[in-house]
């Protein structure tokens, strides 16, 4: 029998960790180089590289966290039901529907809080907030759902965001 490679080890670990946060045993995670996504039993986050840095393991493990919690504490049919069609105010809607679930998973967990930061740092990173130079720039989305956050966990939203 081969021996498995610390990224599969890795992999096998998050897979496990997002199955019993979810509370859904036939869970499968995968790494993918595309953008990290969920579907009903399926988590694919960012791959890392074969040495595992720091870094990318914590990006991995927030997506993985933030996946998993939304499939515990989220219900697509009533968000569906009760989303705006209007896509600025069904960007917010979604932005407090995220926080909401992961101020679910980050209380009383510090782990999983610091894993989800990190995702987020990520999802900042590709997020016109940080190449806005206007308050009108700002998208809705963005700015109330980290407000919600901070309300919902008491974090000030990271350095990167601010003004």
């Amino acid at each position: 029998m081969a021996e498995r490679s610390p990224i599969e080890d890795f992999r096998l670990v998050l897979g496990g960790t997002a199955r019993a946060m979810a509370h859904e045993p036939e869970l499968e995670l995968n790494f993918t180089a595309e953008a990290p996504n969920v579907s009903q039993k399926q988590i694919r986050v960012p791959m890392p590289s074969r040495n595992l840095p720091p870094q990318a393991v914590a990006e991995a493990r927030g997506f993985a966290d933030s996946f998993a919690l939304k499939l515990r504490h989220h219900s697509q049919a009533i968000h569906e039901r009760t989303a705006p069609i209007e896509p600025v105010a069904r960007a917010v809607h979604d932005a407090v529907e995220l926080a909401r679930v992961e101020a679910i998973g980050s209380r009383g967990m510090a782990g999983v809080r610091d894993n989800l930061n990190n995702a987020l740092e990520v999802r900042l990173r590709s997020d016109p907030l940080l190449r806005a130079r206007t308050r009108d720039e700002v998208p809705l989305g963005t700015a109330i759902g980290l407000l919600v956050r901070e309300r919902l966990t008491g974090e000030a939203p990271p350095a990167m965001a601010e003004a």
